[in-house]
Order: C-alpha cells, then structure tokens, then sequence
C-alpha cells in the first residue's frame, strides 16, 4: 500500500469522524434548545439532558479533532514562517507532526486505565442509568482516529509553501 492510497483511507476516515462530530454537535444543540424551551415555557425540563448532551459532547470532541490533525488545521503560532527558509519551516511543520503523534497517543494512554476501572466498577450516569464506559469507548475509538490522522499527517508531503497546510 503506497502514501497516497493510505492518505486517501485517511480522509475517508477523516470525513465520518467529521460527519459524526457534526451530527453529535446538531443534536447537542436541538436537545439543548427543546430542553431550555420545555423548562421555560411549561415548566417541565426533559429528563437526563445534561447527560446526553455530555454524551454528544464527548461524540463530538474526540471524533472533532481527526479533520484538524490530518489537515494540518491546528492552531499554529507562525512567527518566523514569513523570513525562514522552507527547509526550516518544513522541519518545524515535520516536528509539530510528530509531537502531534505524541501528545495525543500519550492522551489516549492516559484514559486507558480510567476506562478500564469504570468498566470494572460497573459505574453508570446517575440519570440515565448509561454505563460510563460507554462514554469512555466512544472517546478512545475516536482518539484511535484522531492519532491515525495525526500519522498520516507526519507520513504526507510536505506542504507546498509555508502558508499551506493541506499536504501537496
């Protein structure tokens, strides 16, 4: 399998993370709306909002972060990109990637052992009676793609000039 067959893999799952964070933003925001409206109006809030728009939330933020990584849409502070020469300002974009790869994989460790206790503990929502590890294997199977894309990011060309972010 070469670069561009593996980067186009990529964007496809890049693209449905995107999709999914999206979809988990909309309801976020109907459920929110019907649920102040509801309690406003008629004085009767729907039942375990909080919680499932917490459960979006989560949807959202970790399948979110895949379109930023794998574009190179981070934030990014570029100071000397204007008078260094393009090998230097390659080897910054090239760094940035890796440390990229890293910190989110270092995230990703990190909320392994919390999932696994809240499995083990048998913890639910306290409204909705959901098991919390469900929350815990959405964000770890979107961290999982949003490290990938962080990877294919690191392994795509680099961009053409130093204002460009998407790889050539």
């Amino acid at each position: 399998m070469n670069r561009g067959t593996i980067y186009a893999l990529l964007g496809n799952l890049r693209f449905a993370q995107l999709r999914l964070a999206s979809v988990a933003l909309i309801i976020m925001m109907l459920a929110t709306l019907a649920d102040v409206s509801l309690r406003y109006l008629f004085n009767s809030p729907i039942h375990g909002t909080y919680e499932f728009v917490e459960a979006m939330m989560t949807v959202f933020v970790f399948n979110g972060m895949s379109t930023a990584f794998l574009q190179r849409r981070n934030i990014v502070i570029d100071l000397i990109d204007s008078f260094a020469p393009r090998v230097v300002v390659a080897a910054l974009i090239r760094m940035s990637d890796v440390l990229t790869v890293v910190t989110v994989a270092m995230f990703a460790y990190a909320m392994i052992k919390p999932a696994l206790q809240s499995y083990a503990y048998g913890e639910v929502k306290l409204e909705l009676q959901v098991p919390i590890w469900w929350f815990w294997a959405v964000a770890l199977i979107g961290i999982a793609g949003a490290i990938l894309c962080a990877i294919g990011a690191l392994i795509a060309p680099p961009p053409k000039s130093p204002h460009d972010k998407e790889p050539v």
